[in-house]
């Protein structure tokens, strides 16, 4: 039967050969960088030829999972490599009944974190590749289509706590906090080398900082002030547990720092408060 079109229920993203659950979205684009040459005597350029460091932008965001085998790739990476900082890459593969397909040499250039009240924690991971590959050889098989086993982190299971930071700390023991967002930028300088098209690395432009925004219900804030020419730091920590209360996954920003804050109230709404924080990315 002919394959009319592919549908979200008939595609699947794998790392490593293993195929990632709860995978919301993905996409990738890729653009050919060219140098015209042109001579003397001729109005049309003669030839167009590749240059090297070809460049694919790839991406995916999932819902963050419990279990051991339905984790974040970029989490169980980041505990086992030297995190966001790191020199080395990915390989990963997408697949649908038309084929598959390889994105090879993906170095992570940002990721974000955020949840929600009502909604469930959600990942995002950006990387620049090598290059990316197509065949009709090696489409999914029905096998692939299985049902996921996993469960989702809900709002009531996740803890936000703060430590050295006296009073421009956040926690959910003492704030009612609605929402939160993690996002982590990296710049990145390709090394080449003679006789190949691709980088031999793509390094990150150093410091690398993060962000973190925490949204809460205001109640009663008092004591903060932003005038200290030395800004207090400390550590702030988003713990994601499970039903049983036990930590799955567990994000620590160290020198966090309050950068601003906000305030906002609506008709008929509550009145919001939200801290801005920026912390350093270390290995």
């Amino acid at each position: 039967m002919a394959l009319d079109r592919v549908l979200s229920s008939e595609t699947q993203l794998f790392y490593t050969g293993v195929r990632v659950p709860a995978v919301q979205s993905v996409d990738f684009s890729t653009e050919k960088a060219t140098t015209d040459l042109q001579k003397l005597g001729n109005f049309n350029y003669s030839n167009r030829i590749l240059n090297s460091n070809q460049t694919t932008s790839f991406s995916y965001s999932i819902l963050i999972t419990t279990g051991s085998s339905a984790l974040d790739p970029f989490y169980t990476f980041q505990e086992q490599e030297s995190g966001f900082l790191s020199t080395k890459n990915y390989g990963f593969n997408i697949k649908d009944f038309a084929g598959e397909n390889t994105i090879t040499g993906a170095y992570l250039t940002s990721y974000s974190l955020n949840g929600a009240v009502g909604e469930m924690v959600k990942g995002t991971s950006s990387y620049e590749a090598d290059q990316v590959s197509f065949t009709s050889s090696n489409s999914i098989s029905f096998s692939d289509l299985s049902d996921d086993n996993f469960n989702v982190f809900i709002p009531r299971n996740i803890s936000i706590s703060s430590s050295s930071l006296t009073t421009e700390g956040v926690s959910t023991s003492t704030l009612n906090i609605q929402s939160f967002d993690v996002s982590v930028d990296i710049s990145r300088e390709s090394r080449n080398k003679l006789g190949s098209r691709t980088p031999e690395f793509r390094y990150p432009t150093m410091p690398v900082d993060g962000s973190l925004n925490v949204s809460f219900l205001k109640n009663s804030v008092t004591g903060i002030d932003l005038s200290p020419l030395v800004v207090d730091t400390g550590t702030i920590s988003i713990d994601l547990k499970d039903n049983d209360g036990l930590t799955r996954m567990s994000y620590p920003m160290k020198q966090c720092s309050l950068k601003s804050v906000s305030e906002a109230v609506d008709l008929d709404g509550n009145n919001t408060i939200n801290f801005s924080y920026v912390f350093c990315v270390k290995k």
